[in-house]
């Protein structure tokens, strides 16, 4: 009897998990927008230079990690590394950058779901002091691990790293212009 109510349960979970692993997306993206009071060319510096993105990007100080910059600054293939006790756990690199339009990376970081991630920051001038910040989030997962970011809520987490990143770049920019 025992023995036959834990291999229900069993199977249960067992159909429970196989129809997550199909049902949940593999395919993660989004679009967040902020007007920025500053012009278009400090805006496109502060996202492209490393070492300015990370005075007001949320994630160093939300993961608990040190920073650092590898290759030229500013430039395709400035990587920002992330550390934590002195061990590289990931990083984004600069993969494309088009002056005062767009700057894109790719990151990497270790977990227990494999992903392919780009992110992506679109400028485009109001007027001569104000920017419109456009970041589009990509991310593919691979099956069946992509179904531990849906389980533990990385996601949403991830998406609200985001956006305090949009409000950490508008903090910082407008701080400079003044």
């Amino acid at each position: 009897m025992v023995t036959t109510i834990l291999l229900s349960i069993g199977f249960g979970l067992l159909i429970a998990l196989l129809i997550l692993v199909f049902k949940l997306p593999t395919k993660i993206q989004y679009i967040e927008e902020i007007e920025v009071n500053a012009s278009i060319n400090t805006v496109y510096d502060a996202i492209r230079y490393q070492e300015k993105l990370m005075k007001w990007s949320a994630w160093p100080k939300e993961t608990k990690s040190q920073c650092a910059v590898k290759n030229v600054d500013g430039q395709i293939g400035a990587q920002t590394v992330y550390l934590q006790k002195d061990k590289q756990f990931g990083y984004q690199e600069v993969t494309e950058l088009i002056e005062n339009e767009k700057v894109s990376f790719y990151l990497t970081s270790k977990a227990p779901f494999e992903q392919d991630t780009r992110l992506h920051f679109f400028l485009k001038e109001i007027e001569h002091d104000r920017t419109n910040v456009c970041l589009y989030f990509d991310n593919t997962l691979k099956r069946p691990s992509h179904i531990f970011p849906h389980i533990f809520g990385i996601i949403h987490w991830t998406h609200n790293m985001h956006l305090k990143d949009l409000a950490g770049l508008k903090k910082f920019v407008e701080q400079q212009t003044q």
